[in-house]
C-alpha cells in the first residue's frame, strides 16, 4: 500500500513538473517597437496591460524608438533581419514595406474576421493587393474646431457646413485694429497641415490627388483649381493664418486669438494641458463645397504591423488585432483620441469620457465618413511639389498657374 502511495505521489510530481515545463515553454515574448507621443503612449501602455491580462502566455516587450521622418530605424532593421515582431506604421510606409515582402499578411491569421468591426476608411489603409498587412489602431480626422465665445461675439450662430459658410464665418470672426490683426477668422497651422487643408478642399470639390492608376497626379483639374482659388481668396483677404506651429495654433484657438482652426483630435489634449482655463469650443466635419456634396474630411491612419521575420506570427497577429478591439480602443478615448472601432462607444471608459466631452464624441461620430490621406509610396514626391506651391498661393501667387506647375513637378518626381 505504501509502495502504491509512493508511486502515485511520484507520478503526480512528474506530471506537475512536465506540465509546468510545458507551460513555461509556451510562454512567448513579442518585441514591440513604438515611437508614439506621450498622449498615445499612455493609451498604448494600458492597452498592452489589458492584452497581457487576457493572454497570460504572451508578454509584450515595449521599446521606445525614435523612428525619424522616414522610418530609418525600421528600414535598417528590416534590411539586416533584426526587425521587431510588431511596430506601428503610418503614411505610405505600409504600402512600401508590404510591397517588398517585409510584412506579414494578417489575412492568414484571421484578420478578415474583424474587418466589419473597424471603420472602412481605416481598414482600407491596411490593404495591399489581396492581403491585409496591418490592423488600424488610429484614425485621426481633420475638422473645423471653433471658439464658441468668438462665434457668439461675432454673431455666428453655428459651425460652418459648407465652404461658403466657412468663408463667411472667417470674415465675421476676423478683427483688426488698424493694420494689426487682433483675431484671424481661421488658422491652418504649419506647412504640412496646409497640405492637409488643400487635400480636404480638393476632396470637397469632388477631386482626387491621383489618377486611377496613381501614375500621375490629378489635382491640376477643375476641382484642384477651385481648391487653390479658395485658399487664395482667404489669404488675399487676410482671413487665414498659415505657417504657424501646431501647438501655437491650438493655443490661439483656446485663448481666442483664432476664431476657427483646421485641426484633428489633438485639440482636446491641448485644452486639457493649457495651464489656464480654455475657452469653450466645438467641432464640425470639414465643410462640403455644396450642401450634401462630397465629404472633405480627411483622416490620417496608423496601423500596427507584424513583420514577416517574426518567429511568433500567430501571437503577433493576435496582439495587433486586439489593439483594434473596442476593449483596447477605449483607452485611446480615455486619453482624448477617437477610436477605430464604431463599437468603442459602448465601452465604460469611452462612455465616461464622452459624458465629459461631447465634442470628442462628435469627433468619434464623424470618423464614419472620412477619406484617408494619400498613402501612395511616392507621396513624398508630391508633397515636395505641393508645399512650396501652397505657400506661394498663400502669399499671393496666381492659384491656377501655381497649382499647374506643382502638378508638373510632382509628375516628374513620380516618373523617377
Amino acid at each position: 500500500m505504501k509502495l502504491i502511495r509512493h508511486l502515485t505521489a511520484g507520478l503526480s510530481l512528474s506530471v506537475a513538473v512536465i506540465s509546468g515545463s510545458y507551460a513555461q515553454a509556451q510562454q512567448v515574448t513579442l518585441q514591440f517597437w513604438e515611437g508614439h507621443s506621450v498622449q498615445e503612449e499612455t493609451a498604448t501602455v494600458r492597452m498592452i496591460e489589458a492584452f497581457e491580462k487576457a493572454n497570460p502566455n504572451i508578454k509584450v516587450q515595449r521599446t521606445k524608438v525614435n523612428f525619424g521622418g522616414n522610418f530609418e530605424k525600421i528600414t535598417t532593421a528590416v534590411a539586416s533581419g533584426t526587425a521587431p515582431d510588431v511596430s506601428p506604421i503610418w503614411s505610405g510606409f505600409l504600402t512600401q514595406f508590404a510591397a517588398n515582402g517585409s510584412l506579414l499578411d494578417l489575412n492568414k491569421y484571421g484578420a478578415a474576421e474583424i474587418k466589419n468591426s473597424i471603420y472602412p476608411s481605416a481598414w482600407s489603409y491596411a490593404q495591399f493587393k489581396d492581403g491585409v498587412y496591418g490592423i488600424p489602431y488610429a484614425q485621426d480626422p481633420r475638422m473645423i474646431v471653433y471658439n464658441l465665445d468668438a462665434f457668439k461675439e461675432a454673431g455666428v450662430e453655428k459651425g460652418p457646413t459648407t465652404l461658403d459658410e466657412l468663408y463667411a464665418s472667417a470674415k465675421a470672426l476676423s478683427k483688426k485694429t488698424g493694420n494689426t490683426v487682433d483675431r484671424y477668422g481661421l488658422a491652418v497651422g504649419d506647412q504640412d497641415n496646409l497640405i492637409y487643408f488643400f487635400v480636404s478642399l480638393l476632396y470637397a470639390h469632388g477631386g482626387q490627388v491621383f489618377n486611377a492608376d496613381e501614375s500621375e497626379v490629378a489635382f491640376n483639374n477643375d476641382a484642384g483649381i477651385k481648391a487653390a482659388t479658395y485658399l487664395s481668396k482667404l489669404s488675399r483677404e487676410g482671413l487665414i493664418s498659415t505657417n504657424v506651429p501646431q501647438d501655437g495654433m491650438r493655443r490661439g484657438l483656446l485663448t481666442g486669438r483664432f476664431g476657427m482652426i483646421f485641426d484633428g483630435p489633438w485639440i482636446f489634449y491641448a485644452a486639457a494641458n493649457l495651464g489656464q482655463p480654455a475657452q469653450p469650443f466645438d467641432v464640425v466635419p470639414f465643410p462640403t463645397a455644396t450642401p450634401g456634396g462630397p465629404s472633405g474630411t480627411v483622416a490620417s491612419i496608423g496601423a500596427y504591423t507584424a513583420f514577416s521575420t517574426t518567429k511568433h506570427p500567430k501571437e503577433a497577429a493576435k496582439f495587433v488585432m486586439f489593439m483594434a478591439s473596442p476593449e483596447a480602443q477605449q483607452y485611446r478615448i480615455q486619453v482624448l483620441k477617437p477610436g477605430v472601432s464604431p463599437a468603442v462607444v459602448n465601452e465604460p471608459f469611452a462612455k465616461e469620457t464622452f459624458g465629459k466631452l461631447p465634442a470628442l464624441e462628435k469627433t468619434q461620430e464623424l470618423s464614419a465618413n472620412v477619406k484617408i490621406y494619400p498613402v501612395q509610396a511616392k507621396w513624398t514626391k508630391v508633397v515636395d511639389a505641393l508645399r512650396p506651391a501652397l505657400e506661394a498661393i498663400s502669399s499671393g501667387a496666381d492659384p491656377q498657374e501655381t497649382i499647374t506647375n506643382a502638378a508638373r513637378q510632382a509628375n516628374r518626381g513620380l516618373r523617377r
